[in-house]
């Protein structure tokens, strides 16, 4: 499952709006595999926003509640037929790829994002987009006035004039609506879960290495996913090619982190400036900040050490230690001689 909800973050992020914006989606994530494996021929993972709300597979005959939603999967089973109808399609698009290019054994997987998203209730986008073997083959998208279809370049595209108008006609009068219907039955559900609001922790993380440190902007257990993270220095913004990271990631626990990490130099750390994290999100009536300056740690003191100096170093504290121990091997010879010379008293 965590590989299916990191696919969903990776290909959604760019449709899944924030719900202030009152835009919501409802998408499919399907699988189909030819060739034996330990997983169903079949499989699907039903994503409201970015929330998982429900699974359906080839060993299943019901679409399943997931543990995150409360929502009643019964309303949901008379939909059961639009899933078994892309299981047939996508099976009809594996053998059509395994026969363009002579795939006859192995296994294969055809993989599918469909679904369609709604503003203010009504419907605005119904698309989707089909893989083969983890390589893009062919996507459609209807957003009520543009139409637009396309394939892999080695794909003949086979529509003439009619079947187009057919596809259109199709997905906006039949899949358009019910997928809309769906999704605000799930939205009427499950309302808690999509408007909430998990306020950001940021933290401010240091770690010392080779040349310098690094100095790490963290922000965890936040919801929605939209964040804008920023780290200044000296009240500037760094600039983005300075930084790694940055790609909003799931936590786990339905919510989600990002941190941002800056490499900086003994140097740089020796000029003492001032670097802050700052955090945006809908949670937040106003930005939330953690700053760190090196002059309030001793972590800018970062000792590095050459190997001819180590050597030089070790060569010298062997040379102390042995005069060390053979001037107290001497001083305890000298104590027994004198003892030996005085006589005793009669």
């Amino acid at each position: 499952m965590l590989v299916i909800q990191l696919m969903c973050v990776s290909l959604l992020c760019g449709h899944v709006i924030s719900s202030a914006s009152r835009r919501h989606s409802l998408w499919v994530l399907a699988s189909y595999i030819s060739g034996s494996t330990m997983f169903p021929e079949f499989s699907v993972v039903l994503m409201l926003d970015d929330i998982q709300v429900g699974y359906f597979d080839s060993h299943v005959d019901g679409i399943r509640r997931t543990a995150a939603t409360e929502v009643k999967m019964d309303l949901l089973q008379d939909k059961v037929f639009i899933l078994r109808d892309i299981w047939e399609s996508m099976k009809k698009r594996l053998n059509l790829v395994k026969l363009r290019f002579n795939l006859t054994t192995g296994v294969h997987v055809q993989q599918r994002l469909t679904g369609c998203e709604v503003m203010d209730g009504q419907p605005v986008l119904i698309m989707y987009k089909d893989a083969a073997n983890g390589q893009d083959a062919d996507s459609l998208m209807y957003n009520m006035t543009h139409f637009t279809a396309s394939r892999r370049p080695d794909w003949v595209i086979q529509w003439d004039n009619m079947k187009r108008v057919f596809v259109q006609t199709l997905y906006s009068n039949i899949y358009l609506p019910v997928c809309a219907q769906t999704l605000k039955i799930l939205l009427d559900r499950e309302k808690r879960l999509v408007t909430r609001r998990v306020r950001p922790r940021v933290h401010f993380l240091m770690k010392q290495v080779v040349g310098g440190a690094q100095l790490t902007c963290l922000a965890t257990d936040f919801y929605p996913r939209h964040i804008n993270l920023t780290l200044l220095r000296n009240g500037q913004a760094v600039d983005e090619d300075q930084l790694t990271g940055g790609t909003v990631l799931p936590n786990g626990n339905g919510l989600y982190q990002v941190r941002k990490t800056l490499m900086v130099s003994v140097e740089e750390l020796r000029l003492k400036h001032n670097y802050t994290c700052v955090a945006s999100h809908l949670s937040l009536d106003n930005r939330l900040q953690v700053s760190w300056r090196a002059e309030f740690s001793r972590s800018h003191r970062i000792p590095i050490i050459s190997v001819p100096a180590s050597v030089a170093l070790a060569a010298g504290l062997l040379v102390v230690l042995l005069w060390w121990r053979r001037r107290r091997r001497s001083k305890g010879i000298a104590v027994e001689t004198q003892e030996q010379q005085v006589e005793p008293e009669l």
